[in-house]
């Protein structure tokens, strides 16, 4: 029966990946790349080496065990999960016995010859398991000893850390595991830290490597967390060694405020791009908190404008723009027609004309001091925005 399967392996093979990467989308790989290939060549060479063992002919033994323990190792190292590596050699025993419990029927073995064949097949597979499992743990065992590892690791821990002061939040930081990961890092834990975002056009800047910095890069961005007493040397070596970076940073925070610090500053970086905050080449989210907060929340502050500002919305766009304006103005300061004009930069007359329109338009929601502080907090977060040419808030109005 085992010479009678050969002719048939390369098909057969094939089918138990295909189905192994439909369960499993984890494994899941196009035909031809190489991560498919090397599939499809483990699963030949064990079905070799079964055959060859039915036939008491296990030449290619060593070969195959050495093949599936690396694959193993590589769901280690890559951090694929155990449970996913469980569930493909789930689905590949599934369909491994499907198929040889049709050829046997199609050539009227025996039960008792199903029997042996079963008992040899499932032995072969979970050996084959075995070995993924031991190559998983080694590759488990080496990354706990790697510091880069490590580093990887902490920097993901640092960034879904979440304010402990939040009451009731589903994400807590587990402190052993950060003073454990800290020390596989060989990164002295800082009492305080320093989040910055440093925001490149063309090539990231060069950052001198350093045990007490943490980074993390992406497209456009580096991410760096940084011990507080070492941030501001380290800034101005960044902004000496780099041509044109732009670097947010947050005020010192503790360790489990990390994530939190780390939002805010890839937020500035946002803001700067969308006008609202100016290019300057270094952000103190310090000086920028109030925009930092009333941009958390894109869709919540869309909403809050069209409640309080509708009929200033609904205004054509040059009106629209100096009475939003004066609004914000009268709003930040309550000052009088005559110095509104002079921080204008228009005649008294004019701010008093504008005046008149915007009470036509907002009336008494302008003597209820919660709308007039929530329309200032929408005006100082949308009038940048309006100014750069964002009409999305005026779309919205239109449509509703």
């Amino acid at each position: 029966m085992a010479d009678a399967l050969r002719p048939q392996m390369t098909r057969a093979t094939a089918s138990i990946v295909r189905r192994v990467q439909d369960a499993v989308p984890e494994h899941a790989a196009a035909d031809g790349t190489r991560r498919h290939r090397l599939f499809i060549a483990a699963a030949r060479a064990a079905a070799q080496v079964f055959l060859d063992g039915a036939a008491r002919r296990p030449e290619h033994a060593q070969q195959v065990d050495e093949i599936f323990r690396g694959l193993g190792y590589a769901q280690g190292r890559r951090e694929g999960s155990r449970e996913s590596m469980d569930a493909a050699m789930h689905a590949a025993m599934q369909c491994s016995w499907r198929y040889l419990a049709d050829f046997a029927v199609d050539h009227d073995l025996s039960s008792a010859a199903l029997r042996e064949l079963a008992d040899a097949l499932f032995d072969f597979l979970a050996h084959l398991h075995r070995l993924l499992g031991e190559g998983f743990d080694l590759a488990q065992d080496a990354r706990g000893r790697d510091p880069g590892a490590a580093r990887v690791r902490l920097f993901r821990l640092l960034r879904g850390t979440a304010d402990r002061s939040a009451p009731g939040h589903a994400h807590r930081l587990d402190e052993r595991e950060l003073r454990d990961l800290a020390e596989l890092a060989r990164w002295p834990l800082p009492a305080r830290v320093v989040a910055l975002a440093i925001g490149h056009d063309h090539d990231a800047p060069a950052i001198p490597p350093s045990p007490n910095l943490l980074i993390q890069a992406h497209p456009g961005h580096v991410l760096v967390v940084c011990p507080a007493e070492m941030h501001a040397p380290f800034v101005q070596q960044i902004m000496r060694s780099s041509s044109g970076p732009r670097i947010a940073r947050s005020w010192p925070v503790t360790v489990v405020e990390t994530g939190a610090a780390l939002r805010w500053c890839q937020r500035a970086l946002d803001l700067v791009r969308a006008g609202v905050i100016p290019p300057t080449p270094v952000i103190d989210c310090a000086e920028h908190a109030t925009q930092l907060w009333l941009h958390a929340e894109s869709s919540l502050r869309r909403h809050l404008c069209q409640q309080v500002l509708r009929p200033l919305l609904a205004e054509p766009a040059n009106s629209r723009a100096i009475l939003s304006e004066t609004l914000l103005a009268w709003a930040e300061t309550r000052e009088s027609a005559r110095a509104l004009a002079t921080r204008l930069g228009v005649h008294p007359q004019t701010v008093r004309y504008r005046w008149k329109r915007i009470n036509e338009l907002l009336g008494d929601s302008l003597r209820d001091p919660d709308v007039v502080l929530q329309m200032t907090l929408v005006l100082k977060a949308s009038v940048p925005l309006w100014t750069k040419g964002d009409q999305s808030d005026f779309d919205l109005a239109r449509v509703n």
